[in-house]
């Protein structure tokens, strides 16, 4: 660009350096031409290239202006202290809404009870007859009769004891002093009251005492056995079996 100015100036201002350039008057009216035709090109960019690069300036000048008549000066900035920034405060966290009241747990059903385990019944056990002494002396007459012969299906303990407890009511010692067997001399004695006669013909031996009870036992079972087949079918014992009443023998 200076190298044409210079060429410039000297094409119209007659420079004497540049004289040695110079041409004729009809050439120069050429490069007159020339020049002013370039001259205006360049007045053309240049007038462009300025309206294009001024327009940014301003506006840019129009926004940076308020920034920097905001901002105090460096040492106003420097003098007045800063507040400190407010630290961040938690927001309060929303109360929780009250838990829904719990209906009561229903109460737990009680178990039922176990059914109690069946127990094996015992087998029945035989319950003897506890012996009195009546029961005692029967036991033994009955054990020497059947040594002596005697079937014991003949000799029935309940029999017995039923003609005892109507003759004597247990009494080895009972005498009968008011029947006719007492009126001709010779009373009935003992448990099953036998008269002495009688009671001598059906005696075992070793067993001669007609108040002896176990004897007296032994000498009127076998008259009855003689008499009427066995103790059991005695008239009075017979009676009293089918409901009827008891009969002496």
């Amino acid at each position: 660009m200076p190298q044409t100015a210079r060429w410039l100036r000297a094409a119209f201002l007659g420079d004497s350096a540049n004289r040695q350039h110079r041409v004729p008057p009809k050439m120069r009216s050429v490069q007159l031409g020339a020049a002013v035709a370039a001259f205006g090109v360049i007045g053309i960019v240049t007038g462009a290239a300025s309206a294009k690069t001024e327009q940014p300036a301003v506006q840019d000048a129009a926004h940076v202006a308020p920034l920097a008549k905001a901002e105090p000066p460096p040492a106003l900035a420097a003098a007045v202290p800063q507040a400190p920034a407010p630290a961040d405060v938690p927001a309060p966290a929303p109360a929780a809404a009250p838990a829904p009241a719990q209906p009561p747990a229903p109460e737990a059903a009680p178990a039922p009870e176990a059914a109690p385990e069946k127990q094996e019944q015992p087998a029945p056990q035989v319950i003897e007859k506890p012996k009195d002494q009546i029961g005692t002396w029967i036991d033994q007459a009955i054990d020497v009769l059947q040594k002596n012969g005697i079937s014991r299906d003949q000799v029935d303990p309940e029999a017995i004891r039923m003609i005892i407890m109507h003759e004597s009511n247990g009494d080895p010692n009972a005498t009968n002093n008011w029947d006719s067997n007492a009126a001709a001399g010779t009373p009935s004695i003992g448990l099953m009251q036998t008269i002495q006669p009688t009671f001598e013909s059906f005696a075992l031996p070793g067993h001669g005492d007609i108040y002896n009870p176990v004897d007296n036992i032994i000498a009127a079972s076998r008259y009855a056995i003689s008499t009427y087949g066995s103790v059991s079918d005695v008239p009075g014992v017979a009676g009293m079996r089918s409901g009827g009443g008891y009969q002496g023998y």
